[in-house]
């Protein structure tokens, strides 16, 4: 969590630098090229490894065949062609060997990236890149007829590095990822654990679309949008004093702590659990010209993990009320940070061969959150992206006098936020000329 502030804190504080350098913003500051929306389809390709599987309570080796994921990313080229962020959606696995018996599951949940370009993205021109992914990696053998579980390693960094090669509107992509920590305490039977190496790198090949779709616009208006500067308030040219708004996107949470409870009870199952990806729906209003919006967000996720003849269930049904500032207009990438308060209602569920356990807990949890906006038009625009990350690192409860340590890290990846006055405005503005 530290790790993720302070990379959070020196991206922030990496904007004022960027501007302070000629070569990577243009003289003639055109805001509206800061960035440019990007579509990609691609396939990583990960080698063979050894697992291990109990035979007759001896651990024997075997041999997990070379596997392709593909996925589907959303992102976007920023910063003129120097940087670069996006969000990978997995698209499941294919693996390279006809044996049905044993496999192995080795995939991310969906992933959140960003890239640094030292010579910026041009078409016709082959760039080198580095970067940074997180997400949650997922481990899991597939042996016939046994109920293996599925492992995690939540919030992994995976630094990255590839090259860029453009044509048009398409680009071609092939890169390597490093995956540093690979090695896995596995369950290979309720109570025996063995250590699995899986593979350190993935190499990935993708083909990119890209497009431009802030500049759809009058010619009186892009003027006015590239007037600001690179660095401005994100309330200046506000004419109203606020706009409500609502907003929606998936959403993963990951649990940041091990739970004493699983340590102690249930080792072969997770001891950080992950949710399945559900939908972040919040209502809210912007103070436009004092730079701040508060926000009504309801969130329910599921965190599942089985294994082994037992299921392990916790549903979360939250509503958090929340206030956040916004930092500063970076050419039309707002950072912000407030904080929150939730309460939570939570449902735990746990089958096992011998029996059930049902318990429900209600709590009130506070909050920090972070987050950015991609607005090139400021309080313009009625429809904007919204990504934010909400921590509560308080969050916890006991069944049968054991810690389930549930801190969370909340992840709304794009969120669509609308503001119908806004279109309201924009539209009889449009039906006048």
């Amino acid at each position: 969590m530290k790790q993720l502030f302070l990379m959070t804190l020196l991206m922030f504080y990496s904007l004022k630098a960027l501007a302070q350098q000629d070569t990577l913003v243009p003289k003639a500051n055109q805001r509206l090229d800061f960035a440019t929306t990007y579509f990609e389809l691609g396939m990583g390709f990960s080698p063979a490894f050894t697992g291990k599987q109990l035979v007759n309570n001896q651990s024997i080796p075997f041999e997990h065949s070379a596997s392709a994921n593909p996925y589907f990313n959303w992102g976007g080229f920023h910063f003129w062609g120097h940087g670069e962020f996006y969000v990978s959606f997995p698209l499941g696995q294919l693996d390279f060997s006809p044996n049905d018996k044993n496999k192995a599951k080795l995939t991310h949940s969906v992933a959140t990236g960003a890239r640094f370009f030292p010579w910026k993205y041009q078409p016709n021109k082959l760039r080198p890149y580095v970067g940074v992914s997180w997400s949650a990696l997922d481990f899991k053998q597939k042996i016939e007829n046994e109920d293996n579980p599925v492992l995690s390693k939540d919030f992994m960094w995976v630094p990255e590095a590839g090259l860029l090669y453009g044509h048009g509107s398409f680009s071609l992509r092939v890169g390597v990822s490093y995956f540093h920590d690979n090695k896995w305490t596995y369950p290979v039977s309720k109570t025996r654990l063995e250590e699995i190496t899986t593979p350190r790198f993935r190499v990935q090949a993708g083909l990119v679309y890209s497009f431009e779709g802030s500049k759809n616009n009058s010619a009186e208006l892009n003027k006015k949008w590239n007037s600001y500067k690179t660095i401005s308030k994100p309330g200046a040219g506000a004419t109203h004093f606020g706009d409500f708004f609502m907003g929606v996107g998936p959403s993963t949470s990951f649990s940041l702590a091990k739970s004493n409870y699983n340590q102690a009870l249930l080792p072969y199952l997770k001891n950080k659990m992950t949710s399945e990806p559900y939908f972040d729906i919040a209502l809210g209003y912007q103070f436009n010209k004092a730079g701040m919006f508060c926000a009504l967000s309801f969130r329910n996720p599921i965190f599942t993990t089985s294994g082994y003849g037992t299921n392990q269930t916790i549903k979360k049904t939250s509503l958090a009320v929340e206030v956040n500032k916004f930092l500063t207009d970076y050419s039309g990438f707002v950072p912000y940070v407030g904080l929150n308060v939730a309460y939570d209602h939570l449902m735990y569920t746990e089958e096992t061969t011998q029996g059930s356990k049902k318990q429900t807990f209600a709590k009130i949890e506070p909050g920090l959150t972070i987050g950015w906006d991609i607005l090139p038009g400021k309080t313009d625009e009625y429809l904007i992206l919204r990504t934010n990350l909400r921590w509560y690192p308080l969050s916890s409860f006991e069944i049968e006098g054991k810690k389930f340590d549930f801190s969370q890290l909340e992840y709304n990846l794009i969120q669509l936020v609308f503001y119908p006055g806004r279109y309201l405005r924009w539209k009889k503005t449009k039906t006048k000329r």
